[in-house]
């Protein structure tokens, strides 16, 4: 059921562009101002995600009901919840149609949805580049693999989990120690399908040089984002030093690396999609 559930929520990304049409995080923001009172920033995450409780209590009695179709939509519902906000897609064509048209001040506002960091600024557009492909590799993966494998590993309570936590280390009142200890959980919760797309990267790219670089960075304590950027832009053509002196050159290039990347991601996703369906079977 797992996987129907997922080529579901497939169909309807690639329909609305997004998740968003159940994606309202007013009810998180809302829990998480009526925690502020709460001293101990322990105790508060672990209210902050006693939700999980309650969905799994929910799908527990409904389970038996009517085949457990009712426990599937919402198994549904929760999945399309539980994937990365935004539109991806839209995001990376109007960071790349501001960087094809060299206007790197419009290329940081758009490239501020892959890395919030950028608002501050980048020294330069190779610094800008290389931020924006790292947050590339990662929110392809955050958005969808990461949430569709702990979905179909271990239920739809462990998906909502991850994003909640992610939810939790981004949010602007989360105080520094809530952060810290989600962006940890994130990384026991990252590092398995991490190392997983990063395999199906180094089977897509030039295996030969991709394979003894995936098998030394997954033993690595490499945060996701650091893991999946250095792998993947190892299997990516790249681009030189001498073509980052040529602003003609470096644009185009970096252009195509950025798109190279994005199929690269949909390649593998597709891959284990397909392991997903066989596993399904037998």
């Amino acid at each position: 059921m797992e996987f129907f559930a997922v080529l579901i929520a497939w169909g309807a990304v690639q329909f609305w562009g997004s998740g968003a049409i159940v994606q309202s995080d007013d009810w998180f923001v809302a829990l998480r101002r009526s925690l502020r009172k709460i001293n101990g920033a322990v105790p508060r995450l672990l209210l902050t995600l006693s939700p999980l409780l309650l969905v799994a209590l929910v799908l527990f009695l409904l389970g038996p009901i009517l085949f457990g179709l009712p426990a599937f939509i919402i198994s549904v519902v929760i999945l399309l919840y539980s994937l990365g906000r935004g539109d991806f897609h839209i995001q990376l064509r109007l960071y790349l149609n501001s960087w094809q048209r060299g206007d790197l001040e419009g290329a940081r506002r758009h490239g501020e949805y892959f890395d919030p960091e950028l608002r501050t600024g980048a020294e330069n557009a190779l610094q800008l580049h290389q931020a924006v492909r790292k947050g590339v590799f990662y929110h392809g993966f955050e958005r969808w693999f990461a949430v569709v494998f702990w979905f179909f590993l271990a239920g739809p309570v462990f998906a909502l989990a991850y994003r909640l936590l992610f939810l939790i280390a981004r949010h602007e009142d989360s105080e520094q120690r809530e952060r810290d200890m989600a962006f940890q959980g994130l990384y026991y919760f990252e590092y398995l399908p991490a190392r997983l797309l990063g395999f199906a990267f180094a089977l897509i790219g030039h295996f030969d040089r991709c394979f003894p670089v995936w098998r030394q960075l997954s033993v690595a304590e490499l945060p996701s984002d650091d893991y999946l950027d250095q792998l993947g832009a190892t299997c990516l053509p790249g681009v030189s030093a001498e073509e980052a002196q040529d602003d003609s050159a470096f644009l185009q290039r970096a252009s195509d690396e950025l798109q190279a990347a994005q199929q690269m991601l949909s390649r593998s996703l597709l891959c284990w999609v397909g392991v997903m369906a066989l596993i399904e079977l037998f």
